[in-house]
């Protein structure tokens, strides 16, 4: 397979080593790839660089940009467009559009919370499928393993800040219902030694991590079985809107801020707030059955 990949700079950024390191794993599987970028930098043995101009928000320099994409993919003529972060999936979006066309997917690496509901917008007018950028299953293996967590352990998922709205000790509960499955809870705040405790008295030392704030938490989630979100009341959840986004089915009370998100059985699960068994049913029932995983997920991502 022939896959181009098109991203603003090839720098020393995390997207920029993703897109190294996707190419590592082409060439490892035999395929052929390029990356069109801009910039002066220079791109790694063996990685042809077809250049485009800087690009910025000028519309100008868009339709620059995307008219030399549309020659590069003529020219070189990939099996697959692959755009990486929204600016460059417009790019991508007008270069293969009317007699170029190529199947195309976009990644979103990193995008600020204050930008997520235009980025969905935009992504949205591109057509173009989105694939959050999660982490690869060599990374998800490590981190098992620094958390001490089985490897054959399904992993759930929670996130946010360790206060009494967020009912973190509903998923600590739950969890206990649901054999075979980890907890994982990101974030910090002042109920830390409380979950310690109820995690101690319930014997789930061996299941549940409180990981605290965690530099990868998109990528954690993006390799979440569930993600799990019982608060009491929430205004917009980005912790859903990014798991969602990622195609991740995800279980979560019925309560104002998540009920306008989820719509239960169609791209998640939702149960009544306060209620820890009901949780943990409606986590085992994803966990065994696959399609409805699936089918959630896939809801999911294509309404963000």
């Amino acid at each position: 397979m022939r896959i181009l990949h098109v991203i603003q700079e090839l720098g020393t950024g995390g997207a920029e080593q993703v897109v190294r390191q996707l190419c590592t794993a082409e060439l490892t599987a035999g395929d052929q790839f390029a990356v069109a970028y801009g910039g002066a930098a220079v791109p790694p043995d063996g990685v042809p660089h077809l250049p485009l101009p800087i690009l910025n928000r000028r519309p100008s320099q868009v339709l620059a940009a995307s008219w030399r994409l549309r020659g590069h993919v003529h020219d070189w003529n990939p099996d697959v467009v692959h755009a990486h972060n929204p600016g460059m999936a417009v790019v991508t979006a007008l270069a293969t559009r009317r007699g170029t066309v190529r199947p195309g997917l976009v990644t979103l690496h990193g995008v600020r919370p204050a930008d997520d509901i235009a980025t969905s917008r935009l992504l949205r007018w591109t057509g173009l499928p989105v694939v959050a950028c999660g982490a690869p299953p060599a990374a998800v293996a490590a981190l098992r393993r620094e958390w001490g967590l089985a490897s054959g352990l399904r992993l759930i998922v929670a996130a946010g800040r360790l206060v009494p709205q967020k009912r973190h000790d509903l998923a600590v509960s739950a969890i206990a219902h649901v054999p075979g499955a980890a907890l994982v809870i990101l974030g910090d705040g002042p109920l830390r030694h409380a979950l310690e405790r109820q995690i101690e008295e319930l014997r789930l030392s061996g299941r549940v991590r409180l990981v605290g704030a965690h530099s990868d938490a998109r990528a954690i989630l993006g390799a979440a079985d569930v993600v799990l979100q019982p608060s009491d009341w929430e205004g917009l959840p980005l912790v859903v809107l990014e798991a969602m986004s990622a195609a991740r089915p995800v279980v979560a009370t019925r309560v104002r801020g998540l009920r306008e998100l989820v719509r239960d059985g169609i791209d998640g699960l939702l149960v009544p707030p306060g209620d820890a068994r009901g949780l943990a049913t409606a986590v085992a029932t994803i966990l065994t059955d696959n399609n409805l995983a699936c089918r959630l997920g896939s809801a999911a991502a294509a309404r963000i």
